[in-house]
């Protein structure tokens, strides 16, 4: 286990133009919720007055033959090696996705707070052939290192919120030929090299989530704008303004959450058992079944969940996720 986690940490710390609200949500349901809204700060588990924190809460996105080919690539060490392993995933889009959320936060009668700190990845590689323009291996690899503050005044049944982030975005563009790509140390290599390009920018985003006065299961129903005005940089590709629209209920020891963002609707039910300390989770993501699990055992809590995403090739591909958080 401990290899496990110091794994996704040293992947998320390496290590969108994905916005954050994309990347460090996919799974759905509450976990990085505050990047969809940030009055979702606040939910039913926050305890008043208390400061708490997040130091640990990194995730881990891959598929086994993802997998196996970063394995292989990376033991790798000569023409002959690398040319049979292009051969045998010709064509295919191998990807690995990982993150890390450290923050602090406190909830107060009116007011609550949060300051943290992002990283993450995402890394793409697409084999060919080893002729003409694309060459043996397309790369495109894109990471975001952010501090965040997040503020959400409480009046009456109205949350209002507002994220400012300051992000260092960093993009890596190439096609390696086989030759290259014999000369790379480690898989390490791929992610941040000479032809790495890294800019800076800031971002905003404003929410609002209001409490049906019925108060019937605690439903609310939310509107965020993301990015207001675009998250711009000069060369690398801007984040483009988005919106986001929320409607939860909160049923006995269940959660059930709607979300529709980037033209797309999914939800999530998790239900608790045994005093909160085991949820299980289902849903429907891009058109496609959900599934997770995750487990609280004192200031631990892991996951494990399978869902569908948006691949490079805007292909909807099945990935596993590991999360491992540390709370208190």
């Amino acid at each position: 286990m401990l290899k496990i986690l110091l794994t996704i940490i040293l992947l998320s710390s390496l290590l969108i133009s994905q916005s954050l609200s994309s990347t460090l949500t996919q799974r759905g349901g509450e976990h990085n919720a505050l990047f969809l809204n940030p009055t979702y700060l606040i939910n039913s588990k926050s305890t008043q007055g208390r400061i708490e924190s997040d130091l640990i809460n990194s995730s881990l996105t891959i598929d086994k033959q993802s997998l196996n080919f970063i394995k292989e690539l990376n033991q790798a060490d000569n023409n002959q090696e690398i040319s049979k392993l292009l051969k045998e995933n010709i064509g295919n889009t191998l990807t690995l996705s990982a993150n890390n959320f450290s923050s602090i936060y406190q909830t107060k009668e009116k007011i609550a707070y949060s300051i943290g700190v992002v990283n993450s990845i995402n890394g793409y590689f697409i084999t060919h052939s080893g002729f003409g323009s694309k060459r043996a291996m397309e790369t495109s690899v894109e990471k975001n290192r952010a501090l965040i503050g997040t503020v959400v005044a409480k009046q009456d049944n109205l949350h209002y919120g507002l994220n400012l982030k300051v992000i260092e975005k960093s993009q890596t563009l190439y096609n390696y030929a086989i030759n290259e790509m014999a000369t790379q140390d480690s898989i390490w290599d791929y992610f941040d090299n000479s032809h790495t390009q890294k800019e800076s920018a800031l971002g905003l985003d404003m929410g609002i989530t209001y409490t049906l006065p019925q108060n019937i299961f605690n439903s609310k129903l939310s509107f965020a704008i993301l990015d207001i005005g675009n998250t711009s940089f000069k060369e690398l590709a801007s984040t483009e303004q988005s919106t986001t629209i929320g409607l939860s209920f909160e049923p006995k020891d269940t959660y059930i959450k709607i979300d529709y963002l980037d033209n797309h609707l999914r939800a999530d039910i998790s239900k608790e058992f045994f005093n909160q300390k085991l949820k299980l989770h289902s849903g429907f993501i891009y058109k496609a079944l959900s599934l997770g699990v995750s487990y609280k055992f004192s200031i631990f809590n892991i996951a494990l969940f399978s869902y569908k995403v948006k691949a490079y090739n805007q292909n909807r591909e099945r990935k596993n996720e590991l999360s491992v958080a540390v709370t208190w």
